[in-house]
């Protein structure tokens, strides 16, 4: 039954990563001093991303292969889906004004809530565990400046 979903949310995805791409091409790379250039992170984050759609399509149309009847996501799962990307529309106008710790910890705490997490411990420490390595990742050992 989820095989006709995956296979929109994986080409959807893709046809994001086709947008992301022509934004990304678009990004003026000057001579850095950084390991990792201004694109550095875009072309990383949609190469990731196409290639993990590719792997659901083809595990839906393998999975839709062996499926009777195929529906499509119900209106509940919609909704968290265009409320999530809301969320990342919000969180790309947040980072650079409110700064990558507070604008991070919040979009982790809303997306794990959106997704119906409610456990304290996760809502806590994953949140803060995951901004700190992404945070020392990017500062220490690639060089990128985070705001």
């Amino acid at each position: 039954m989820k095989s006709k979903a995956d296979i929109w949310i994986s080409l959807s995805l893709l046809a994001f990563c086709g947008f992301a791409t022509w934004r990304t091409m678009k990004i003026r790379v000057p001579p850095e001093d950084t390991v990792a250039g201004t694109s550095f992170v875009p072309w990383l984050m949609i190469g990731g991303m196409v290639l993990l759609a590719l792997l659901l399509l083809a595990r839906a149309v393998l999975r839709a292969a062996s499926e009777d009847a195929v529906q499509m996501p119900d209106r509940a799962t919609f909704v968290r889906m265009g409320l999530f990307t809301l969320l990342m529309v919000a969180y790309a106008f947040a980072f650079m004004t409110v700064g990558y710790i507070p604008s991070t910890l919040a979009v982790f705490v809303l997306g794990l809530l959106l997704f119906k997490e409610y456990r304290i411990p996760i809502l806590i420490l994953f949140p803060l565990v995951m901004t700190g390595v992404i945070y020392l990742g990017f500062t220490k050992s690639l060089g990128v400046w985070l705001p």
